[in-house]
């Protein structure tokens, strides 16, 4: 019912193409690794507006159904210079989903305060194991040194890995180095239209 209901959202634009790649099966047997929880951190400051909206909006919606279709807890936190939080399965899940979908984004980003109640979060027993992602186009102020040792312990030490989603080029290359696999998608004008001209 939950997914369903968040399966109503479309995203309009430039749609994502997928590709099916024939491989010859393989006879390894890998033992499937358990899955944790997931904590998708969505920048919604005012340089996320227009197309970067909806980018963002899809691939939290598209993190949200993996969480649920595997089962996993999925903790959600909005930030630009405040944050909010919610968690997706729990109580009241849904209408904050909704909502989320129904808001604006504008005002400026805090990412250091996001990275910090990140590494809070991923201390707590309960959310260690998490998949920690961040969506956002990384145009913020340079990060305090003590954010970024911070991360640097939790993913040397507990082996915590962060992962970022960047919808733009101009994104800072000293805040990037924080993040351990990053996936680019970028929204300028120029990629949206050869995008568009290669289908």
């Amino acid at each position: 019912m939950l997914e369903k209901r968040l399966l109503t959202y479309r995203l309009h634009g430039d749609a994502l193409q997928t590709r099916r790649i024939v491989q010859p099966a393989s006879s390894q047997q890998h033992d499937e690794q358990p899955r944790g929880p997931m904590i998708v951190c969505v920048d919604t400051s005012g340089s996320m507006g227009g197309f970067n909206e909806a980018c963002a909006k899809g691939f939290c919606l598209a993190l949200m159904r993996i969480a649920l279709a595997d089962n996993r807890r999925c903790f959600i936190s909005l930030f630009s210079t405040g944050q909010v939080d919610y968690e997706l399965t729990a109580d009241g899940g849904l209408e904050h989903a909704i909502r989320f979908l129904g808001q604006r984004f504008r005002g400026g980003t805090d990412l250091a305060a996001c990275l910090t109640a990140l590494s809070e979060k991923l201390a707590d027993p309960a959310w260690q194991d998490a998949d920690a992602v961040v969506i956002s186009d990384f145009i913020a102020q340079r990060l305090p040194e003590t954010v970024q040792l911070r991360i640097r312990e939790q993913q040397r030490q507990r082996l915590q890995r962060f992962h970022a989603v960047a919808l733009s080029s101009m994104g800072k290359p000293g805040i990037m180095k924080i993040f351990d696999h990053i996936w680019r998608f970028d929204t300028g004008l120029k990629q949206r239209l050869m995008r568009r001209w290669r289908r």
